[in-house]
This record gives C-alpha cells, structure tokens and sequence, in this order.
C-alpha cells in the first residue's frame, strides 16, 4: 500500500459516536482524506469486506457502497489526482446511528476533542 497523496472527496461527513468511527455521504460538501493505491489487485476486495460492501446485493443492505468518484490534491483543488473508489454510506444510515456532522469533513481524534466529541479509542 502505498499513500499517493492527501486528497479531497465531494461529500459530507460524520462521526457515529455509537460506532465510534466516522461515514462519508454523498451530500454537497469536502471530505479530507488520502489516495490509496495497492499492487495487489484483490487489495480492492478486502476492502469491500471491511466496509460491507457485496457488490451484487441491494445497496440498502450494504453498510457502505462503493463508487468512482474524481479525488483532487487537497494542497491545490484544481489539480485532480484523478478517479479513485470511495466509501459512502446512506443519509439515512447514518441517521440511525445518531451522526455528528464533522465541518471541514475531518476525522481525527485531535479535531473531534476540539468540536468537544469524546471518542474512544480503537483497539
């Protein structure tokens, strides 16, 4: 695994503090993250298992689904790193699990304690 750069991805996030980890919608907005890429081309698949996503199942019953979406440099908006998959989970998923919506589209413990967000610790 390699991390190509910092990225931005159109859409919203949050916290789920009952999961204790954060969810991306494809709501107007910016998510902050990194580009990933993998020499191993069943990397993609393992993927899929630790987001819940079946590809061939309805994507209601999906905890997450994937999608191709543009990602850009996160230090210069206009330059585009291209297409890349992203994780997405429903509005109303995410609904259910009481979400916190996270400004900046930035999931870190140091930003949740600044938004006053008590997270626990992964084990």
């Amino acid at each position: 695994m390699r991390v190509e750069g910092e990225a931005l991805a159109s859409g919203r996030l949050y916290h789920l503090p009952q999961l204790n980890y954060p969810t991306m919608t494809r709501e107007p907005g910016w998510v902050r993250g990194v580009v990933l890429s993998f020499d191993d081309p069943q990397a993609i698949l393992k993927l899929d298992t630790l987001e819940g996503f079946v590809g061939d199942r309805d994507p209601a019953s999906n905890e997450y689904n994937r999608y191709e979406m543009e990602v850009f440099d996160a230090a210069e908006q206009s330059r585009s790193f291209g297409v890349a998959w992203a994780y997405y989970t429903s509005g109303e998923k995410v609904r259910q699990y009481g979400e916190i919506g996270l400004p900046g589209g930035v999931w870190r413990e140091a930003r949740l304690r600044e938004l006053g967000i008590e997270s626990r610790s992964r084990l």
